[in-house]
Formats: structure tokens, C-alpha cells, sequence
């Protein structure tokens, strides 16, 4: 029987699950009613992250908090941590659900996935939200150049896996640390308890190692996610970025292929946004999707 790495408290009505995809056993928190809505997190975090959406959401939606290949309590496999490969893992993932289309949204490197289900597979999305998060393939070459290096780093020093494993390993807490300190604004909301639940995740066997593996496919995702100029997408879809992080940049790279769009800057927010404003997210779907 499946038992989550750490305990923690769920809202009435969720559970944990434990799916078979092809090779691998990918977990996610499930509840409440109606249209499904999948909620993607990123690097470096877990599903945990959507914890204070999950029973506002659940009111409208059938709630799907998903722990990508790599994440959480879904399993580690050493390879397959390239855009393509994930989301075919989540539409896979959906039809052993028996769930043929849905509403979506990712953040981070969830939103690089999210973004791929969008582009390979449009019939089944049936809106889409993209927060705060420098998706390879949809931002311009600028934002890797060397004037915004402060910003891209990691980018590089994650893409020599085995290098950055080796000087990270035994320094997980610090290292993780660095990033919700340095890359968000509102640092309450980010505490040294939910700092700890993430760095236990990670300081798994191979788990940093895994994350750092999506940032060794970058030219492999930037040649998936590239759109062609008569790409065209008809959903509803919203962008958001903190306005002390990506602020626009997802909307600036995508608008000009949606036919329904809408942008959100949150004052004051960093990078963490399902954790540092929730509540902006949360109206954001419900307009979104539902409005």
C-alpha cells in the first residue's frame, strides 16, 4: 500500500492516490466535484504546494494536485524529465482516469508542462493557466543572455546535472533555502516548517538530481514548446507573474497566439505565488473557467 513520505493534513474530501502510468506510480491529491481541474507544481516543490487552493476549488472542480515524475510521493525514475515526455505522462495519467479533457495549471516547471499539454494536445484542454514561470520555447533567447544571468543562473549551472548533484549533495537545506528566501517577496508565507517539508523531499536519493535533469533538456524543450506563426489557441487561458519576478513574461510570448487571454501581475509577490497569494490565483481560475 502507498503511504506519502510525510504526513500531512488533507481538507475534507481529498485524498491521496497512487495512478500506474506506463512505467512509473504517479501520486496526486484528488476531491471534490465537478469538472476536473489539474494543478501542476514546480521545481523545487511538490503538490503540496496548492495546499491552500484545495478546498476553495473544491467547491467548483474535481481537484487533481499532481506530483510530476521526480515530485512528492510520485515516483523517481533516472531519465524522462523533458517537457514532451511528462506531458504525454499526464495525458496517459488522465485516460487510465477515464478523463478525456480538462482545465489546467502549472507553475514553474509546471507550467512548462502544462504549456506542452496546450501545444501537443489542444483538444483536451479545456482552459489553462500559466503562473509565473520562463517556459522554454515561449520566452525570447534575451532572457538567457548574459545582462539577465542574476536572474537565469540556474538554468546553466543546473544543465551539468552530475556537477551540480555533486556540489549540492549534503547542502540540500541550504541550497533550497537560498531560492524561497532570494525568490520570494512575501516570506512569511513561506516558513522555515514548509522550507523543511520541501528540503526533505529533495534530499532523497536522486531527487535533486531530477529536477536538475529539466534543465539539462532545455534545448529539447525549447524545440518542443516552439510555435509555428499560425498556431492558434482558442481557450480560455490566463497568465500571472509576481511583480518582483517574471511579472508579464509569460503573456508577452504567448498573446499573440490566443484568441481569449488575460494577465495578471500580483503587487508585491515573488515567484512563490500559489503560496504567497493564493487568493489572486483562486479568482483567477474561477474567472477564468468559470465566469
Amino acid at each position: 500500500m502507498n503511504q506519502p513520505f510525510i504526513s500531512i493534513p488533507l481538507p475534507s474530501g481529498f485524498t491521496h492516490t497512487y495512478t500506474k502510468v506506463n512505467d512509473i506510480t504517479l501520486h496526486a491529491l484528488e476531491g471534490g466535484t465537478g469538472e476536473p481541474l489539474v494543478l501542476l507544481g514546480g521545481w523545487p516543490q511538490t503538490c503540496y504546494v496548492w495546499r491552500l487552493l484545495l478546498e476553495p476549488l473544491s467547491k467548483y472542480f474535481h481537484v487533481i494536485a499532481l506530483d510530476l515524475r521526480g515530485q512528492g510521493d510520485s515516483d523517481i525514475p533516472e531519465s524522462g524529465y523533458d517537457c514532451a515526455t511528462s506531458a504525454q505522462e499526464v495525458i496517459d495519467f488522465m485516460t487510465e482516469k477515464q478523463i478525456t479533457s480538462f482545465y489546467l495549471v502549472g507553475h514553474d516547471v509546471g507550467a512548462w508542462v502544462a504549456f506542452t499539454i496546450l501545444k501537443l494536445f489542444p483538444q483536451q484542454i479545456q482552459g489553462l493557466g500559466l503562473i509565473d514561470a520562463a517556459i522554454p520555447g515561449l520566452v525570447s533567447n534575451d532572457f538567457f543572455s548574459l545582462e539577465n544571468a542574476g536572474k537565469v543562473w540556474q538554468f546553466y549551472f543546473h544543465k551539468v546535472p552530475d556537477l551540480a548533484d555533486s556540489l549540492v549533495k549534503g547542502k540540500e537545506k541550504e541550497y533550497l533555502t537560498w531560492y524561497f528566501t532570494n525568490k520570494s517577496k512575501r516570506k512569511e508565507n513561506l516558513s522555515a516548517e514548509i522550507i523543511d517539508h520541501y528540503v526533505s523531499y529533495y534530499s532523497r536519493p536522486y531527487a535533486m538530481k531530477a529536477g536538475f535533469l529539466w534543465y539539462a533538456s532545455l534545448e529539447e524543450n525549447i524545440k518542443t514548446n516552439t510555435l509555428t506563426p499560425d498556431t492558434r489557441f482558442i481557450q480560455p487561458i490566463f497568465t500571472m507573474g509576481g511583480e518582483f519576478a517574471t511579472k508579464s513574461l509569460i503573456y508577452n510570448g504567448l498573446a499573440s497566439y490566443c484568441e481569449n487571454i488575460t494577465n495578471y501581475v500580483i503587487e508585491e509577490c515573488g515567484h512563490y505565488i500559489p503560496e504567497e497569494a493564493p487568493e489572486d490565483i483562486i479568482k483567477a481560475i474561477l474567472s477564468t473557467f468559470i465566469s
